[in-house]
């Protein structure tokens, strides 16, 4: 932001804009819920990467009538309106073009509506975040095949369905996408409307997603642009009762991609993911001190198939320590579910030949014990706060591509390794198989930055004159930036496809004449001024494309 641009962050009221508008708000949503002091909308203007315009406010909804209210109001006003959830986006998703832009926090609109376990479908409200609605579905015996980000414990289903997030279940089950059988969405005029069965005069329930053309896909992973999702029916299963789990150790990352490919492609597991050489560092390295590890310890015995085998589990990694993490090679884990003990040995058994086959050597499975033990990790709490930022880029590519566009990627990061360690920049890289027919190679770039620790996720305010004297980026940040692009060019090169695209990936360019036409005229019937989150996917004001 320049220094021009950030001229308001000394105000501690409403510089931009008019009173009136506030004042229409405030009465639609209640004053409390609206926040327009400078601190809290240049926080919630601000994601992970970047920070955007400052908003002209912020209103928290609680309830589909108010939002469509407030929704209908502000877009008549010719106003910017923004979904925002728990805030983990790093590719724009939610920060402002325009300073008169209004963000809609979704996070107080978080009710587990139903959970029909005859229909076998739960209701959910999108503020709700994953940790929540998994916990309360595995007292039920049910669990949605995808269940979550790592960062679930803020993470919010709605975000998560506009973004096209991966991660627990996900080997076997695809993303979060594939697990919706129905929405309820706000459009920009104020209409709420549903999709699938849902959508049926008759009052037919959230069952059944495909009935004639569907309509429910159009509003998943648009990174909020067709509409303000406020509901979502998600496909319940029960409860997987059994798991096993693996981890292997592996000498490069051409060994790492037949692997991954190999075992996602069986179907056999829940998850299947791989750390590089530079997170198995940095996991030998980790001190998450004793609390924590007891924490974890004890959470891994209560995963166990039963009392005796989590408690054997358990000791095998206190006694191991955190050797498992330690030497220069790649750790592949996988996590098993499965109706019965038997079944999962068998899928096990399975999985090691595979691994075997690719030149994997096993290793105790301690990690993907540990994080199914404790699935969610609150990252947003003071003994996890550094001024360490992290810069993720992902790409998605057929099992076919996968291999070389890995070795780009580390051909690219030789030929940067001598300016990254001028500046103290690093870089690791993941590998995960999503479903039977592709593979993420995710690149996360760290360094340190002093300016955006000042804008503090903890306590969800910014310090506002910490952030002005900052007008310039530091050449450590200019870098991470760069290899960004370097990153983003090479999955170009490959075809490669994203999630969380928001503003960061080359969409709209990158999609055929008819099919960009069709889309961009469903966006233009849904909002003909172009005023639901402006700028992603390409969809600029009307008439016009930005990337």
């Amino acid at each position: 932001m320049t220094i021009a641009a950030a001229a308001d962050l000394t105000d501690t009221g409403v510089q931009l804009g008019d009173e009136n508008f506030i004042r229409v708000l405030a009465a639609i949503a209640g004053k409390d819920s609206v926040l327009t002091d400078a601190a809290s909308r240049v926080f919630f203007s601000t994601d992970i990467a970047s920070r955007g315009a400052t908003a002209e406010a912020v209103v928290q909804v609680a309830d589909v009538a108010v939002l469509s209210k407030v929704v209908a109001t502000a877009t008549s006003h010719g106003r910017v309106v923004i979904p925002r959830g728990g805030g983990f986006s790093y590719t724009g998703g939610y920060t402002p073009a325009s300073e008169r832009s209004v963000i809609i926090d979704m996070r107080p609109m978080n009710r587990i509506v139903e959970i029909n376990r005859q229909d076998m479908y739960v209701v959910v409200e999108v503020g709700c975040t994953w940790q929540r609605l998994y916990e309360e579905l595995k007292v039920h015996g049910l669990r949605t095949p995808y269940f979550g980000p790592m960062s679930g414990s803020r993470a919010t289903v709605g975000g998560a369905l506009s973004q096209g997030s991966f991660f627990l279940g996900s080997t076997q089950y695809g993303t979060t996408a594939e697990s919706v059988l129905g929405l309820e969405v706000v459009l920009a005029d104020g209409t709420v409307l549903k999709t699938g069965s849902w959508a049926s005069t008759q009052g037919v329930p959230p069952f059944f997603r495909q009935y004639g053309p569907d309509a429910t896909g159009l509003f998943l992973n648009d990174t909020g642009a067709m509409g303000f999702k406020t509901k979502a029916a998600l496909r319940l299963i029960p409860f997987p009762p059994h798991q096993a789990y693996a981890s292997f150790a592996l000498t490069g990352h051409a060994q790492v991609t037949t692997a991954v490919s190999a075992i996602g492609r069986s179907g056999l597991a829940a998850e299947c993911y791989c750390w590089d050489p530079y997170f198995v560092r940095v996991m030998s390295e980790a001190s998450t001190g004793m609390k924590q590890d007891l924490r974890i310890l004890w959470n891994i015995v209560k995963s166990g198939s039963g009392p005796l085998d989590g408690l054997r589990a358990a000791a095998r990694i206190a006694l191991a320590g955190k050797r498992v993490f330690s030497g220069d090679t790649y750790l592949l884990h996988v996590v098993i579910d499965d109706v019965s003990a038997a079944g999962a040995a068998a899928r096990l058994r399975q999985i090691r030949t595979l691994a075997l086959a690719a030149g994997a050597t096993e290793v105790s499975p301690g990690a993907p014990r540990a994080m199914r033990g404790t699935p969610f990790i609150d990252f947003n709490v003071p003994e996890r706060r550094v001024k360490r930022r992290n810069l993720p880029i992902n790409s998605v590519s057929p099992h076919s591509r996968a291999s070389a566009v890995a070795a780009d990627v580390y051909s690219y990061l030789d030929a940067q390794a001598a300016q990254m360690q001028r500046h103290e920049v690093s870089c690791g890289v993941i590998f995960f198989a999503v479903g039977q027919q592709a593979m993420c190679i995710e690149s996360l770039i760290y360094w340190e930055d002093d300016e955006h620790y000042l804008h503090d996720r903890i306590s969800e305010t910014s310090d506002l004159d910490g952030l002005a004297a900052y007008a310039e980026h530091s050449d450590a940040t200019k870098l991470a930036f760069e290899l960004r692009a370097g990153f983003k060019a090479i999955f170009h090169r490959h075809g490669c496809l994203h999630v969380q695209i928001a503003r960061s990936y080359p969409w709209a360019e990158t999609r055929e004449p008819a099919t960009l036409q069709l889309l961009t005229t469903v966006k233009d019937t849904l909002d003909p001024e172009r005023l639901v989150n402006r700028g992603v996917l390409g969809f600029g004001a009307p008439g016009k494309r930005t990337q």
